[in-house]
């Protein structure tokens, strides 16, 4: 009698390549995130969903840069099947972080009201600035440009920060569950001095 063979899990959706600039020219959104979680009172005790994970540089900054030690679940397609466009978290968190994710979704604001209405604490978004750069040629897989106008109409907090070389051509947004009205901590995103994208 022959052996059964268990059938194989699909193939995941090709990913297109391109070139990915190494995490210390990145770090400048990282720390930005990390800074707002603080600011918002992120503590150990907290946990944080990375929707959009990628290579989980956020939970590298909190635990090397700021010697955080809560509980991080990455989600990403890298860690299972999680279309963006249609996901909805299985538990509520502490915190939610999506950094350069929505403008990769046809319906970003879906996704961002799904992680307000999930986290305890707060929200924390990176995206590209789309009044001082061409999100669509930044990334072959950028679908949707998002502004401060749009993330303010669902109640965050903007500012613009330098995270691609160009002078604000990055978004930063937050929302706080208890009011986005806490003072911010004096920031200086480190500037980008040269490389490739």
């Amino acid at each position: 009698m022959p052996a059964q063979r268990t059938p194989l899990r699909p193939a995941p959706v090709p990913v297109e390549e391109f070139f990915r600039r190494p995490y210390l020219e990145r770090a400048t959104r990282y720390r930005l995130a990390a800074d707002r979680l603080a600011t918002g009172g992120l503590c150990d005790r907290h946990s944080i969903a990375d929707i959009g994970a990628g290579h989980t540089e956020l939970d590298v900054c909190l635990r090397t840069e700021h010697g955080w030690r809560g509980r991080y679940l990455p989600v990403d397609r890298w860690t299972g099947t999680a279309d963006l466009d249609t996901w909805e978290p299985p538990m509520r968190f502490d915190w939610m972080a999506c950094l350069e994710v929505i403008e990769h979704l046809h319906d970003p604001a879906r996704l961002v009201r799904i992680l307000q209405d999930s986290a305890d604490h707060g929200v924390v978004i990176t995206t590209p600035n789309p009044d001082v750069v061409d999100v669509l040629a930044l990334d072959p897989t950028h679908i949707t440009p998002v502004s401060r106008e749009d993330l303010a109409g669902l109640g965050f907090y903007t500012s613009t920060h330098n995270l691609y070389g160009t002078d604000n051509d990055g978004i930063c947004a937050l929302w706080y569950r208890a009011g986005n009205d806490l003072v911010e901590r004096v920031i200086t995103p480190a500037p980008y001095e040269g490389g490739q994208r």
